[in-house]
């Protein structure tokens, strides 16, 4: 029986596409972070991927051979692995789960090899959808009462970039899942009054109902215009 994907149908897949694209190399180490039941990591086994590892508060209950399983608690993120060492981070659906991205931010830094990258997907507060259920009810879809309790953390895309530079981190590639721009969480008559303000030129930025992002580390010459925290305070309120 194929493992459960905890995940909305058919971002794994895509998940999966962008992957096959970036990295080519099988024996680059793979970290998923919040592995859940450990399909994503199944389906990168499958494509031949050799040095996979999955951290998440709850083991898989029939872990698959060939996968090495972390327990941890990523609140307080500590991950045994050495400094510079992983090649991909996946985060999928996860972040918005975390008390404090900051920190775990800065633990991603110490993971990930110089050439190393972060696959990032969380829900996307960015849609039209999601923007006229703010407007209309004063809710953020995905993390109001009807959503998943367990998210806590939206991801707004240039707060969230500002919180990656502190890190060394910066976006390369920012894009929305469905492909399509369709947002299938929602319900007929929000799906129908966004196509319409679409129709009037409101568009979301990216559309539908996941933010993926594609993170990489800094560029020299970018890190060479940072100051520390305290610096940057100084220099704002002079």
């Amino acid at each position: 029986m194929p493992t459960a994907e905890r995940a909305n149908a058919g971002l794994h897949s895509h998940v999966l596409e962008q992957v096959l694209a970036r990295v080519p190399d099988h024996s680059a180490r793979i970290l998923d972070l919040g592995c859940g039941s450990g399909a994503l990591l199944g389906r990168l086994l499958v494509q031949g991927y050799r040095d996979l590892h999955g951290v998440d508060i709850v083991l898989p209950a029939d872990p698959a051979p060939g996968i090495s399983y972390t327990e941890a608690d990523l609140d307080a993120p500590v991950l045994p692995l050495e400094a510079a060492s992983v090649h991909l981070i996946l985060c999928v659906e996860f972040i918005e789960h975390v008390e404090n991205p900051g920190a775990l931010l800065r633990e991603l830094k110490r993971v990930m090899h110089p050439d190393g990258q972060l696959l990032l997907t969380t829900p996307n507060v960015h849609s039209v959808e999601a923007r006229l259920r703010l407007l209309l009810l004063g809710e953020l879809k995905q993390f109001d009462a009807i959503g998943d309790p367990t998210h806590i953390a939206p991801v707004f895309s240039h707060p969230f970039a500002l919180l990656l530079r502190r890190h060394g981190l910066r976006i390369e590639r920012r894009w929305g899942f469905p492909s399509d721009g369709s947002s299938p969480t929602s319900r007929p008559a929000l799906r129908l009054a966004a196509r319409l303000l679409s129709g009037l030129g409101l568009k979301g930025s990216p559309a539908g109902d996941q933010l993926c992002l594609w993170v990489v580390h800094e560029r020299p010459a970018e890190r060479s215009h940072q100051g520390s925290k305290r610096e940057a305070v100084t220099a704002h309120y002079a």
